[in-house]
């Protein structure tokens, strides 16, 4: 009988010293080893820093001064080797505040460059404005949103001039360009020299110039403020014209 009670006794004490295997937890992916790609936007004119609000001559010897300059480039992406890579749906670029940056997070690897279009990607473009929240390219507040045509300004170049380049009298002549709409969504291609390298831990330098006495002329077209210095997106000649000499003005660093 008393072994018995002693065999009792020992079996909570045999359970409580019982240690069963430690299972670890689960474990989710580790973190991405990554580097990063900057996109530098730079305005100038003719090779010096755009000053807005300054007197400057274009290509026809007019005196000419820019009051805004936005724009928006659609659709970004690395691309080389037959490959490609997303970095951005639309980035807004309000260049009248000096050059603008922005910064992509990505794995490691070798690319030809940037590719990507001078506008807003038509499934963003006809969306309703309100579904985007303050901060988004794409948010009312940025002023590029056209009521009358369901869509965005891709691009708004705003100034006054004087078609006499011997005048010393101030401007009071506006002009207005405003591209849009999917004909003037154009491509672009920023590959800097010798490739873009995208070094773990280490930041990738991507410096586009854009001159914007380029706007008034390229090979595809001469812009005459005579003649030619309103468009808000209803003479789909000048807009194009625009748009193409837009794209012409951008160039790799």
């Amino acid at each position: 009988m008393e072994r018995l009670v002693w065999v009792f006794l020992a079996l909570p004490l045999m359970v409580a010293c019982r240690k069963d295997a430690v299972v670890p937890e689960p474990q989710g992916p580790g973190p991405v080893a990554t580097g990063v790609v900057r996109l530098t936007v730079v305005p100038v004119w003719e090779g010096g820093p755009l000053q807005m609000f300054s007197e400057y001559r274009n290509n026809a010897d007019q005196r000419v001064t820019v009051e805004l300059l936005k724009l928006y480039l659609g659709e970004l992406e690395l691309v080389g080797a037959g490959a490609a890579k997303s970095l951005s749906d639309v980035v807004y670029l309000n260049l009248g505040t000096g050059p603008v940056s922005h910064f992509w997070s990505v794995e490691p690897g070798s690319w030809t460059g940037i590719g990507a279009h001078l506008g807003v990607p038509d499934p963003l473009n006809t969306a309703d404005p309100a579904l985007y929240p303050a901060g988004h390219p794409l948010n009312v507040n940025n002023g590029t949103y056209w009521t009358w045509s369901t869509g965005y300004r891709f691009a708004m170049f705003e100034g006054r001039y004087d078609l006499d380049p011997a005048s010393t009298a101030p401007l009071v002549a506006a002009f207005a360009f405003h591209p849009g709409r999917s004909f003037c969504y154009l491509p672009l291609q920023f590959d800097p020299p010798g490739g873009l390298q995208v070094v773990l831990g280490d930041t990738t330098e991507v410096r586009v110039t854009v001159d914007v006495e380029r706007f008034f002329h390229s090979a595809e077209g001469v812009i005459d403020l005579a003649t030619e210095n309103v468009d808000h997106g209803n003479v789909p000649d000048l807009a194009l014209k625009m748009a193409r000499n837009i794209t012409f003005s951008m160039a790799v660093e």
